[in-house]
Formats: C-alpha cells, sequence, structure tokens
C-alpha cells in the first residue's frame, strides 16, 4: 500500500439510560453483526470487535474501523450502526489514516 488510506474508527459508549426500543438485545446484536458484515461485503471495513481483557472477558463495547474518503460520508455510515441509530450507544467518531496493514 502506497501513501494514506482515511479511515474512522467507531469508538462508541454506552448509555447509562437507553430509550426504550422495539427490539430485543438479540435483534439489536444481529443487527449489529449484519452492519459489520455489509461495510465488509462493500470493502470499506477494515477491522472489528470487542475489547477484550487479559483473560478474556470483555470490557466496554469494541471498536469498528472503515475507511470512508470524508467526514460527512464516515459519519452517516457511523449513524446507521444499529446501536448508534437506535440510541442505545453513544458514537465517538475517531479519523485515522493507515499507512501499513491489510
Amino acid at each position: 500500500m502506497s501513501g494514506r488510506e482515511q479511515c474512522w474508527v467507531i469508538h462508541n459508549e454506552v448509555i447509562d439510560l437507553p430509550p426504550k426500543i422495539g427490539l430485543s438485545q438479540q435483534e439489536l446484536t444481529e443487527r449489529h453483526h449484519q452492519f459489520i458484515h455489509d461495510l465488509d461485503a462493500k470493502g470499506l471495513l477494515v477491522g472489528a470487535g470487542p475489547f477484550l481483557d487479559d483473560i478474556g472477558n470483555r470490557f466496554g463495547t469494541g471498536m469498528i474501523i472503515f475507511r470512508a474518503a470524508t467526514r460527512a460520508e464516515a459519519e452517516k455510515i457511523a449513524n446507521s450502526e444499529p446501536y448508534i441509530a437506535h440510541g442505545t450507544r453513544r458514537l465517538k467518531l475517531v479519523p485515522w489514516q493507515r499507512i501499513a496493514g491489510h
């Protein structure tokens, strides 16, 4: 890879008192996983996964790294992530330039 590739990191936060939504936690999680698979199918996904401690227990949420040329494009993609779109997580969108890796 030559040059820098503009990417974005979704590093969201859980909302302490999330709104009531018409989906079960399982349905929301399935939609979240489908969102990630859709990014991958479109060639936009760089990586995604949960945060784990040294013994494999989850903590926090996780992060998704994806490609987008502009902040506006990145915000549109990030705001369509199901947890964020349904208001159960707060978006933290951070620009990241990839210069190495696959």
